[in-house]
């Protein structure tokens, strides 16, 4: 490529000097699109990135909600509430829910895909220690208990005389052979279960009472949750915790 010489530089900026705005900018369009846009994606990309870094919440606890719906004021009084009475900043800490999830063992057509749906992820937040807590009706505490997901709370030592008053019971499944049965590959039917204290029933609270529940409310931990000593923190918290308003 040849080098213009400073005559033909000038000529040129002359010649732009004389245009019109509206064929100045057409001129620059032309010739410089290309830096244009990449320069305009690069900001783009640069301000997404710092407002991520800027507005990123780092999860404290990670909350499912399992065949279970709260109203957004209690909402705000289990998640909020608890970080403030924590000593957590809202605006850089949050409680991460898992909304909507549903368990069933009889579910056909639409609610066999939620039900699957929610398997699955509930299998991959646990494989990731990114579920520490559940609250849950009775029909998915029986089903979260016989997979033996929850942890038995009766066996923790550093449990308050005030949560141990709220232990509720279910079965764990140690063996289970209903497959190879239904296949015809075992001669008889064998399941072998034993009883966990591995939830606490929190329908009676203050805080849950105001919401009007129509069935009992259960809490429980996940058995593989690194943040156990957080989990009873939390609770005890729900303990005293006021209805909102």
């Amino acid at each position: 490529m040849m080098k213009r010489s400073e005559q033909e530089k000038a000529a040129n900026r002359a010649a732009f000097h004389s245009l019109s705005p509206a064929a100045k900018a057409e001129h620059i369009w032309i010739y410089y699109k290309w830096f244009i846009i990449l320069g305009a994606a690069a900001l783009i990309i640069l301000g997404s990135v710092v407002y991520r870094a800027l507005t990123r919440k780092d999860p404290v606890l990670y909350l499912g909600f399992a065949n279970v719906s709260l109203d957004s004021v209690t909402e705000g009084r289990i998640s909020e509430g608890y970080l403030e009475s924590a000593g957590f900043d809202p605006q850089r800490r949050e409680i991460l829910m898992y909304r909507d999830l549903y368990f069933s063992e009889e579910a056909a057509g639409e609610a066999h895909k939620m039900a699957y749906a929610t398997q699955i992820k509930m299998m991959a937040a646990i494989e990731k220690q990114q579920m520490d807590l559940v609250l849950m009706s009775g029909s998915a505490w029986d089903i979260l208990s016989k997979r033996g997901y929850l942890l038995d709370l009766g066996q923790l030592p550093s449990l308050s005389p005030a949560l141990r008053e709220l232990l509720a019971e279910n079965e764990v499944i140690l063996e289970d052979n209903s497959l190879e049965y239904e296949l015809g590959e075992a001669p008889e039917l064998r399941v072998l279960t034993e009883p966990a204290a591995n939830a606490l029933d929190l329908t009676e609270l203050p805080l849950f009472q105001a919401v009007g529940l129509t069935e009992p409310l259960y809490f429980g931990i996940i058995a593989n949750s690194p943040r156990q000593e957080r989990c009873l923190d939390y609770v005890s918290y729900l303990l005293e915790a006021e209805p909102g308003q």
